[in-house]
């Protein structure tokens, strides 16, 4: 890997020359794109695997969500979340899935570090009769052992599961949840074959994160410890070579501090580039099937997938659940619970068609987090019990930061005082959802005196 001495003026061992100024920003921009996948999994990986007393192959329950929950941004409490982790680097783990009622939904995704949704076994892709995976690094070479379904793998040593199972409060609530989410049995191969362990990988140095280092110059540090846990695709290998001009080996072990001053320079410019375009784009309508998914559909669009870590860390592929989004009024306005208050009406037998159910979720920007609020509501939908419909059968939810009034606070979810970001979330959604036939009612505001 050649590393330039300067990015004004400098030559590669090729004689090539060297990116000018506006290259190497436009350059360090698609870098950051490329490795933000890497370390916001890796904050994630830090705080579920490795910080404290966490530890990799151990499950980590959740309750429903709440404002305190900051691990993700844009968090449900639709299905309570399970976390995991696992190192693949001294042998493949088996996850077993119990069997389940048959109207909950369930589903254990899968991801690695770049960012890539590689399965989901669950209710889905498997029905709720149970199901046993094996988890595989990108060089493990063995058989599929028996009583195994199928084998997933990625292009890291460490793959993460965000496992959500739904809630129904008619159906045990949360106590069912839990019982349900004990029953998640997850352990090494070598103990699933009943065989001795084999030898443990190295031990890792583990970098503790720094929260907001996404937005500074230790951001580069970061990719450079992460790079060698991960497995280098040819299909990316224009940008691993845009990488090395901009002194960044993928073998690691590079340090900012000691790039050149134009590299720094450049690089502290593609952050704010790359920021400034998530930032947009999230703002604006889109689709977000486009940001999730596994290599062969996401490919190298190294700015839907970093989008879709942006918007959503952990987010899931179109056939699992589909999240509609929008972040105007009928007006063309941005929704501010500081301006207006805002209904949404659904006419009757118009609600979102799906297999199991659907939910709006509150999040106050620009943190894409839960919103405290007097009722501790913070979603409302299909599933949420004393909803009111109208005298013609339509329902009307209100998205409001004071009450619309005792009568219909059945049917409100709390909004910020300030800038709102409204989620739809539809599981096991219909081909109208999946594609783009079905739309979402309008918000309609009445603006606060």
């Amino acid at each position: 890997m050649v590393v330039l001495a300067s990015l004004a003026v400098s030559t590669i061992c090729n004689a090539k020359e060297g990116p000018d100024e506006d290259q190497a920003r436009a350059m360090a921009k698609e870098a950051y794109l490329f490795t933000y996948p890497l370390v916001m999994n890796y904050r994630t990986m830090y705080k579920q695997a490795i910080e404290g007393d966490r530890e990799f192959g151990t499950w980590v329950h959740l309750g429903t969500s709440s404002p305190k929950d900051t691990d993700i941004v844009t968090p449900n409490n639709d299905t309570p979340y399970s976390y995991v982790w696992v190192d693949l680097r001294a042998e493949p783990w088996v996850l077993t899935l119990p069997k389940i009622e048959k109207d909950r939904f369930y589903t254990s995704q899968w991801d690695d570090l770049w960012g890539y949704v590689l399965d989901n076994p669950g209710s889905v892709n498997d029905g709720n009769d149970g199901i046993t995976v094996l988890l595989a690094s990108p060089e493990w070479k063995g058989e599929k052992p028996a009583g195994v379904d199928r084998i997933i793998r990625g292009e890291s040593d460490f793959l993460g599961s965000l496992t959500r199972t739904q809630l129904i409060e008619s159906k045990g609530g949360l106590n069912k949840v839990k019982e349900i989410q004990q029953a998640y049995k997850l352990e090494p191969l070598s103990n699933y074959l009943g065989k001795a362990p084999p030898k443990a990988a190295p031990n890792i140095d583990w970098p503790s994160w720094e929260e907001g280092a996404e937005d500074t110059d230790k951001y580069w540090d970061y990719v450079s410890f992460i790079l060698p846990l991960t497995s280098r695709n040819d299909a990316d290998g224009a940008m691993y070579e845009k990488l090395g001009e901009l002194g960044m080996d993928a073998k690691g072990g590079w340090k900012f501090s000691e790039l050149p001053a134009a590299t720094q320079k450049a690089l502290r410019q593609g952050i704010k580039d790359a920021q400034e375009q998530m930032d947009r784009v999230g703002r604006g309508k889109y689709d977000p099937a486009d940001f999730f998914g596994d290599r062969k559909r996401i490919g190298t669009d190294y700015a839907n997938r970093a989008q879709g870590v942006y918007l959503g860390i952990f987010g899931n592929v179109p056939e699992q659940s589909i999240y509609l989004t929008n972040p105007n009024d009928m007006n063309g306005k941005e929704t501010d619970g500081s301006k207006a208050s805002y209904t949404v009406t659904f006419p009757k037998g118009q609600e979102p068609p799906v297999d199991y159910f659907w939910s709006y979720t509150m999040y106050r920007l620009p943190e894409r987090y839960l919103v405290d609020n007097p009722i501790n509501r913070y979603s409302i939908g299909s599933s949420t019990k004393g909803l009111k419909r109208n005298p013609d059968g339509s329902l009307t939810l209100y998205f409001s930061h004071e009450s619309p009034g005792k009568d219909k606070e059945s049917n409100w979810l709390p909004a910020p005082d300030g800038p709102f970001w409204l989620v739809l979330r539809t599981y096991g959604p219909s081909k109208e959802i999946r594609e783009g036939i079905y739309k979402q009612p309008d918000y309609v505001p009445q603006e606060l005196k």
